[in-house]
């Protein structure tokens, strides 16, 4: 059985917190993946897709964390306070801590984002060269698209659900260009896009493969979901992602 232990590291604006799955038996050095939530979520994700993966990438030979950025699940901070460019933040110093762990290749780490992780993931590739392999499932790659359900005055200005954004949430995810950070990054991306998902469009996972050029791959989950509420689907996109990470990493590697 792989090792699931507790993570805990400093981020930017306070303790980050989640897990860390090691294969096992370890043989050194191992190429590792960080997952990324999407808006509202956390480092288990909806019916458990993150611990999933992140069981399937351990029985693969991948070290992967899972961890909530600040402000979401056992993380600190207030949701408020979260904004696309805190969870950039907090992804940078996901990379840095996992990249001084035991067991963990530096020069083969990937990141794995869904929805709004996915914006982050291409945000974070445009701009952090310790990122080797970009996966996006279901990105928001045109946040202007996006986010309209979230009243901006009146008694429910900023309320998500149980939670609110803060003021900065807003102008600040849709001055962010996914598509355009891509276009700086010089590295392999995957995008997997399902063909039903009420809320990330197929023209978005387009432009996002598009930014990629020759260095991308596009792949549609027939009938999908959001996030790939099928066993099917979900044996669909594990295997796909897997695939391509041992190609990408394992190249890093020669």
């Amino acid at each position: 059985m792989p090792d699931e232990l507790p993570a805990a590291f400093l981020g930017p604006k306070g303790v980050l917190r989640g897990m860390i799955h090691r294969p096992t038996p370890a043989t050194g050095p191992a190429p590792t993946v960080v997952l990324l939530h999407g808006f509202t979520g956390n480092h288990v994700e909806h019916d458990m897709l993150f611990v999933q993966f992140a069981r399937r990438l351990a029985q693969a030979g991948f070290v992967a964390l899972r961890f909530d950025f600040y402000g979401s699940g056992d993380s600190e901070g207030t949701f408020e306070e979260m904004t696309v460019l805190t969870e950039v933040a907090d992804a940078a110093a996901a990379l840095e801590w996992i990249g001084q762990q035991p067991g963990v290749d530096p020069n083969r780490i990937g990141v794995v984002g869904l929805s709004m992780g996915g914006c982050v993931t291409a945000l974070l590739a445009g701009q952090d060269p310790r990122v080797r392999a970009a996966v996006m499932w279901n990105a928001v790659g045109q946040p202007q698209r996006h986010f309209r359900e979230i009243a901006i005055d009146g008694p429910s200005a900023g309320i998500v659900g149980g939670l609110r954004v803060g003021p900065d949430f807003l102008p600040t995810i849709y001055a962010c260009d996914p598509v355009a950070a891509l276009r700086n990054y010089t590295g392999p991306g995957l995008v997997i896009q399902s063909t039903a998902d009420p809320l990330i469009s197929l023209e978005e996972a387009g432009a996002l493969k598009e930014a990629l050029g020759a260095r991308g791959q596009l792949n549609h989950i027939l009938h999908g979901d959001h996030t790939f509420r099928h066993p099917d689907w979900r044996r669909e996109v594990f295997d796909l992602t897997v695939d391509w990470l041992n190609r990408q990493l394992a190249a890093a590697h020669a």
